[in-house]
């Protein structure tokens, strides 16, 4: 994947799922710089917290020999302490080599997303 540009207090400005498991984030710099994340095999999504204006804390990517069982309940909504099915999932993830991308915000959306390929693309691209 192509670097990211800063998005601390920059702005998630939506997310398009498609049926062939691929989804895609647009985001936005403080400056107003537009940006699409494009992410293939998207195997878990969770986002919460979606309000008018939401800007990021930070964006963070965790590769999957750094995955943890919080990265689990997280993009499953599990309740903390669901064990054995974290420890479950967070083995087939590391088997499958997915990544985590995670949205943290200052004020809104929060996201977690396993996926195997991510890109970058300039703008708010659609398809």
């Amino acid at each position: 994947m192509k670097s990211l540009p800063d998005l601390h207090d920059g702005f998630f400005d939506g997310v398009c799922v498609s049926a062939n498991k691929g989804t895609r984030l647009f985001v936005r710099t403080e400056a107003g710089e537009g940006s699409t994340i494009v992410l293939s095999d998207v195997e878990a999504l969770n986002i919460t917290d979606i309000r008018g204006g939401n800007i990021i804390f930070d964006l963070v990517l965790i590769a999957p020999d750094k995955l943890t069982v919080k990265h689990m309940e997280q993009a499953y909504a599990s309740q903390s302490g669901a064990g054995e099915r974290s420890r479950r999932l967070l083995s087939n993830a590391q088997e499958q080599r997915l990544s985590v991308l995670e949205i943290n915000s200052s004020y809104g959306a929060e996201c977690t997303v396993f996926f195997r390929a991510a890109d970058i693309v300039p703008e708010h691209v659609l398809g």
